[in-house]
């Protein structure tokens, strides 16, 4: 063998060895890699879930109850009935007994037709009024001026044009003026014709004014004190000289005067602020001088004015 091929030989069974060798020799695992998202150096922090939302103490979800229901007053002012629904459905979830929401939801519900009843009278609405204005003056409760839009098929109330006719329940004020509202002008449904057989000659005051007397102590009786005053007023008024008419009419007024302060005070502790407010006005009509309801009605309407900036109610 020639020295070159002794060369070339020695050099194929040194490649073969080597091909064997790395064939046997176990495979070293390589580390497995960390994301490269994350540092190796970083440690793993768990995913934290949302904290819950701390409860309202029942002060403070009567007042939220009462926000809402007070903004539900003006989505249906503005004929949103779906986005009110809705809104008193969270007031009422807060607070099942607030009184305003059950109103208005009630509302919502009701058959106009037969909560009011169809006995009415066409009223020609003047430059200042508004359907709370008018529901506060005949239904003697200014947040049922939804189902008085209703009654009217008015979509929405806030659009109540002067000039317009509407339906107003109950029969129409004697006189034909409103007694609240200056310049209103009235327009009772047309009456049948007169039967053509004389009518009985007028009863004289004395006896109207007794008969106004016995009505007005049946109503106090049943608890009506409006009715009540009114009938005895009305007594008081055919009358002059009797001083029984006079004197009930007197005690009538007092009697809702006390009534009408204790449900305020009621209202209020409820923070049922609009029906404190409306109680102790309606005192005020009876006695402007009452220094009482005047302080608790201006304090009142300075609560309100605080909770609507707190919460953000228009």
């Amino acid at each position: 063998m020639t020295r070159q091929e002794t060369k070339h030989a020695a050099g194929v069974l040194i490649a073969t060895a080597a091909l064997v060798a790395g064939c046997t020799a176990p495979s070293p695992i390589a580390p497995a890699s960390a994301p490269a998202s994350v540092s190796a150096s970083a440690p793993v922090v768990a995913a934290q879930a949302p904290s819950p939302a701390p409860e309202l103490s029942p002060a403070q979800a009567k007042a939220q109850a009462q926000r809402l229901a007070i903004e539900a007053v003006d989505q249906l002012q503005n004929g949103d009935e779906t986005a009110a629904r809705a809104t008193l459905d969270q007031a009422l979830a807060l607070d099942a007994g607030n009184d305003l929401a059950r109103k208005l939801v009630d509302q919502i519900k009701a058959d106009a037709e037969k909560e009011l009843g169809p006995v009415y009278f066409r009223y020609t609405v003047q430059r200042d009024d508004s359907l709370s204005k008018l529901a506060q003056q005949y239904l003697g409760d200014r947040f049922l001026f939804y189902v008085l839009a209703k009654y009217n098929a008015i979509a929405n109330p806030s659009r109540l044009a002067a000039g317009q006719v509407i339906r107003v329940p109950g029969k129409a004020p004697q006189g034909g003026t409103a007694p609240a509202a200056s310049g209103a002008r009235l327009q009772p449904e047309p009456e049948a014709k007169p039967a053509t057989v004389e009518a009985p000659p007028p009863a004289p005051p004395q006896q109207d004014a007794a008969a106004l007397i016995a009505k007005g102590i049946e109503l106090q009786r049943a608890g009506d004190l409006e009715g009540a005053y009114n009938a005895f007023a009305e007594a008081a008024q055919r009358d002059p000289g009797n001083r029984d008419a006079v004197m009930q009419r007197e005690g009538a007024r007092q009697a809702m005067i006390r009534r009408y302060d204790r449900e305020a005070a009621q209202a209020f502790q409820r923070q049922n602020l609009d029906l404190a407010i409306a109680k102790w006005d309606r005192i005020l009509e009876l006695d402007p001088a009452n220094r009482k309801a005047k302080l608790e009605s201006e304090r009142a309407l300075e609560l309100k004015k605080k909770m609507n900036e707190k919460f953000g109610a228009k």
